[in-house]
């Protein structure tokens, strides 16, 4: 797996890339990567104007991952954003709507571009494709696989509920209605042999106990990481995708304890009730 695949991504928090206010206090909530946008929060009118803020504020945002969600490819923008915003600073690009293999070879052919432009080496830039509707989902395999670019895939939660016409724009507590989208997601990154996916935006800004809780359905699905559209959700994102101490604990009970069994000539035990073989011992609790 590559480097980029290890990247620990547990939020990635937005920023408007038109609000130089609130680009340069993007980077200050502790979040492990940033996305500045030119797509969704950002009006029509300002789209173009808004490259050149964020391609100046690049300079300026220092520590973790750095990315750009540049408009989807059925805008026409696509190319013009990415010539306006490539420069050093950047770590990556987020394409929405990503529909098929077909779309990550055409940005791929974009960065390559730009960053001979720019004078970066090639292949620096890595891609983040937004999976946010059916025809994308089941496209899930072939766009994962499409570039060596691709850290993993990224739930585009909201805009899926819209593509499926779910009849309420809040999804449950449970996630029931997203089972499926992600749980075909994270098999599709990790049949890639990417990194585990990056679940979607909890729309409710207000509601901590809610977004608690959809990252704990998300993470026990195996996303390592949320989108996140608020600073105040950063923290949360943080500490439930972090590794769990009880459950470290009991992996390093395990190691010690199977490397005792095997130096005495066996190679399956029960530690704490549980059933230990080679297999079992391979696994490591999630690093995110």
């Amino acid at each position: 797996m590559s480097a980029a695949s290890a990247l620990l991504l547990r939020s990635l928090l937005f920023a408007p890339g038109n609000e130089p206010r609130k680009i340069d206090k993007v980077a200050t909530f502790g979040a492990d990567g940033i996305i500045l946008d030119l797509e969704d929060a950002v009006p029509d009118a300002a789209k173009v104007a808004a490259r050149g803020l964020v391609k100046a504020a690049l300079s300026r945002l220092h520590g973790g991952f750095v990315a750009v969600r540049v408009n989807g490819l059925h805008t026409g923008l696509t190319e013009g954003d990415v010539a306006g915003i490539v420069a050093p600073g950047l770590d990556g690009v987020v394409l929405p709507k990503t529909e098929s293999a077909e779309h990550i070879r055409t940005l791929d052919a974009l960065l390559d571009r730009a960053e001979a432009d720019a004078g970066l080496a090639r292949g620096q830039l890595k891609i983040l494709p937004l999976v946010e509707t059916a025809r994308g989902l089941l496209a899930g395999p072939e766009i994962a696989a499409a570039s060596p670019r691709i850290v993993t895939l990224c739930f585009g939660s909201g805009d899926f509920t819209r593509d499926l016409e779910l009849p309420s724009l809040r999804w449950s507590v449970d996630g029931t209605e997203l089972f499926y989208a992600r749980s075909r997601m994270v098999v599709d990154a990790r049949s890639a042999g990417r990194a585990r996916p990056i679940d979607g935006p909890f729309l409710s800004v207000r509601d901590a106990a809610g977004f608690e809780a959809d990252c704990l359905v998300a993470r026990k699905i195996g996303f390592q990481g949320k989108l996140c559209i608020h600073p105040a959700q950063v923290a949360a994102a943080n500490r439930l995708f972090a590794p769990d101490p009880d459950e470290v604990a009991f992996c390093r009970r395990v190691v010690a304890e199977f490397a005792a069994a095997v130096a005495r000539g066996s190679a399956s035990i029960t530690v704490d009730g549980v059933f230990v073989d080679y297999p079992i011992v391979a696994r490591r609790p999630s690093t995110s």
